[in-house]
């Protein structure tokens, strides 16, 4: 599909429109599904969260290259609130999630990063490291959106009385809070896409394609708990010695 840069407040539906099919799967994937009608496996979620914790990591990172690629300083700061963010709000949540899951900050930080979790983070350095803001702004917005998109639709269910266990990280991602800085960063997306040569345009909406499949593969991995069919056949990686 050719995408034309567009009036600013249509670029983020473009990416989208241009990413429809993986975009769509990933609503409908089964651990998208399981988590949104209560019958997501316990196992399953915390290993969800603790792939996440890890792949948070690097975001924050990424989000802190955003704003040293930043010419705008109310960009700059943008990117660096953002990195807090993850740090600050996200990082709680997982704090208070991993225990009632039985993961202690030591068992998080101990956390081997599943085969999609080390392809994810890879692909948005790569975006941070040599790709203009626009592209790596691109890679980063499925995370952003399509999130709450999910935690959204998931809300209602959630609140119904009764106790739900993952209530909690479906009404974070659903919030204001995590809503500004959705908005935050559409808002930005919207404004870069206005500036775009077609060949930058083009690696932009490839990027968000990539990131896109790369959230479908993350609900997948989880799903499947980090099965490595590589591993069947080539071993698991082994473990390294303190040197």
């Amino acid at each position: 599909m050719a995408l034309s840069n567009g009036p600013p407040a249509l670029w983020t539906e473009q990416l989208i429109q241009h990413a429809a099919l993986p975009w769509a799967a990933a609503h409908q994937h089964p651990f998208v599904q399981a988590l949104a009608d209560h019958t997501l496996p316990r196992d399953r979620f915390t290993y969800f969260i603790g792939q996440d914790a890890v792949y948070l990591l690097d975001f924050s990172r990424v989000l802190a290259m955003g704003a040293a690629k930043s010419d705008v300083r109310s960009d700059e700061r943008l990117f660096l609130r953002h990195a807090d963010t993850v740090h600050a709000v996200e990082a709680a949540l997982h704090q208070d999630l991993g225990p009632r899951l039985g993961l202690s900050a030591e068992t998080l930080a101990a956390t081997v990063p599943g085969p999609v979790t080390v392809a994810y983070q890879d692909h948005l350095v790569r975006a941070a490291w040599t790709e203009p803001l626009a592209v790596l702004v691109a890679a980063l917005l499925p995370c952003y959106v399509l999130y709450q998109e999910v935690a959204r639709a998931m809300a209602p269910r959630a609140r119904e009385p009764g106790v739900y266990e993952y209530r909690e990280w479906i009404d974070t991602y659903a919030g204001d809070e995590y809503g500004q800085a959705v908005a935050e960063m559409t808002t930005l997306a919207n404004r870069l896409g206005t500036t775009l040569d077609p060949t930058v345009a083009a690696r932009a909406a490839r990027a968000h394609w990539r990131s896109v499949r790369y959230e479908w593969l993350f609900w997948e991995q989880a799903w499947t708990k980090g099965a490595d069919f590589a591993a069947t056949r080539l071993g698991p990686e082994p473990a390294l010695s303190p040197p």
